[in-house]
């Protein structure tokens, strides 16, 4: 069930209305039926896996977190139970080779053709499965008290709001919003309609406008050649940005017509001065978790104490105690690549090109202190630049992460010298590019006013446009579900893609 749909909105309003006609104390209980149901919709394989995780990692948290057992066993325990849910993750990563694998054997055995993995395609599995395994290694560490109610666990594990595309929680964080006693309240109804219909403006009015030109360019690069390939490259970004922050606010706004909050997974990232600043606004969830259980855990192993002194006795102590940050930003990037789809494509534009800008940055930083009082980098226009420029390096990454494969992202790279040939078509209208040319002026004034130029500031959304002015609150929402009626691509005849990271 799309995030985007009808129904999606119908099953919202029919959640809406149990939950709040049930007593408090018994209104965090609707969303275990919310949470089958959703599952189900999506496919009863679905219901399966996430019942799967959430069974395993909560036995797996349970007994990896008794304090009375030795700490092998303990380690064990939790071992065991993540590496059993990253074999369900990368059955469903490595499907297209299974695929082509099963293939194979059922010409062998003369067996009918089709998928022994064609079941396996669960809604945004990389989502749940890092939010579960987190919360073993919390427990293995002792970070928080296993959970020992399986029910309250459910009911964290199969949330439905964040199953598809995140973002992701901390158990200690997600059940106690969950735990709590919800209040129904206009200020959440007001909030949780402006968050959904911001979203669905995103989606419907922007990212699937987008999706046409990038559609049409990145399939015939060769007749879309020249200038072509940077509208295509930056409509792709304009669709990427807008379809998954779109689907975070349509979770984010459900969450809140049920009094839970949930964590903001942007803030303004193209406005970002660098790549490091990119990934603190891009996915911020995303980024905190592998930092929290990847890149800080590598560098205090025995493994990573070692690369260091034997680093520092053969560069000397300034260089050398720098070797396993590096060795483990190549690693923790390689993760992030490989979580966004197991090909390479998408371990070098979304992971090891990003590892090597932010080295390269790290390594450069002696030179750039010396020069940066002559670039008068207190000043905007040399501001302007760095965004300008780091946005540029972000769509360099975006071209590998959208092609078909690594060979057709260089092709299409070289494809901006070019000449065209043959005149390409988008079929896209002058009426639908005005539409889209107005609604990317809209997003990046609500960007602008949202932004934070401090790391540690919480991150704004579009709701503090309408903080204490309740007459612009309902005004904005008018508009926007008009605008969605309106210009939204819908319908009759229309399918509106899945989210983009829906699949990951």
């Amino acid at each position: 069930m799309s995030l985007v749909s009808f129904n999606f909105l119908v099953f919202v309003l029919a959640v809406f209305v149990l939950y709040y006609v049930c007593p408090v104390k018994f209104r965090k209980y609707v969303l275990i039926p919310a949470n089958i149901a959703f599952c189900c919709f999506a496919g009863i394989y679905t219901l399966a896996f996430v019942m799967v995780s959430v069974i395993t990692t909560f036995l797996g948290g349970f007994l990896s977190g008794k304090k009375e057992w030795k700490n092998g066993a303990r380690n064990t325990v939790a071992a065991v139970t993540i590496v059993f849910n990253f074999a369900l993750l990368c059955a469903v990563k490595f499907y297209g080779v299974m695929d082509l694998v099963s293939e194979r054997l059922n010409a062998l055995l003369g067996a009918s053709s089709g998928s022994w993995l064609a079941f396996a395609v669960p809604l945004g599995m990389s989502f749940y499965t890092l939010q579960l395994i987190g919360y073993v290694l919390d427990c293995l560490w002792g970070k928080i008290e296993p959970e020992k109610n399986f029910i309250n666990y459910l009911i964290f594990g199969s949330y439905f709001p964040y199953l598809t595309s995140g973002p992701m929680n901390r158990y200690s964080d997600l059940s106690a919003e969950i735990s709590r006693e919800h209040r129904l309240s206009l200020d959440n109804i007001k909030t949780g309609m402006i968050r959904i219909s911001w979203g669905f403006f995103k989606k419907l009015i922007i990212a699937e406008r987008a999706g046409v030109i990038v559609n049409a360019v990145y399939a015939d690069h060769v007749n879309f050649s020249g200038w072509y390939i940077p509208l295509g490259v930056a409509a792709f970004a304009v669709q990427l940005y807008t379809d998954f922050s779109g689907c975070m606010d349509v979770v984010i706004g459900v969450s809140k017509l049920l009094d839970i909050n949930m964590p903001e997974n942007f803030n303004s990232p193209y406005f970002a001065k660098s790549i490091r600043e990119y990934w603190r606004r891009w996915h911020i969830t995303l980024g905190d978790y592998l930092a929290d259980y990847l890149y800080y855990p590598l560098l205090k192993s025995a493994l990573f104490i070692k690369i260091g002194d034997v680093s520092k006795k053969a560069f000397g102590k300034k260089k050398g105690k720098k070797v396993p940050i590096y060795v483990a930003m190549v690693v923790l990037w390689t993760a992030i690549g490989y979580w966004h789809g197991g090909v390479w494509k998408y371990i070098i534009g979304s992971g090891l090109l990003h590892c090597l800008y932010i080295v390269s940055g790290m390594l450069a930083e002696p030179l750039f202190e010396k020069i940066r009082p002559a670039l008068r980098s207190d000043k905007l226009p040399y501001k302007l630049f760095q965004i300008a420029r780091t946005f540029v390096l972000v769509l360099l990454g975006f071209v590998f992460f959208r092609a078909a494969n690594v060979p057709d992202a260089i092709d299409m790279l070289a494809s901006l010298f070019r000449s065209p040939a043959g005149e390409g078509v988008i079929d896209l209208s002058m009426a639908n590019y005005i539409v889209l040319g107005v609604s990317i002026l809209i997003l990046t004034a609500v960007d602008l006013y949202k932004f934070r130029p401090k790391d540690t500031d919480e991150p704004r959304s579009v709701i503090t446009l309408t903080e204490g002015k309740p007459v612009l609150t309902w005004l904005i929402l008018v508009f926007l579900i008009t605008a969605v009626l309106v210009f939204g691509m819908y319908g009759l005849g229309y399918n509106a893609s899945s989210f983009i990271y829906a699949s990951i």
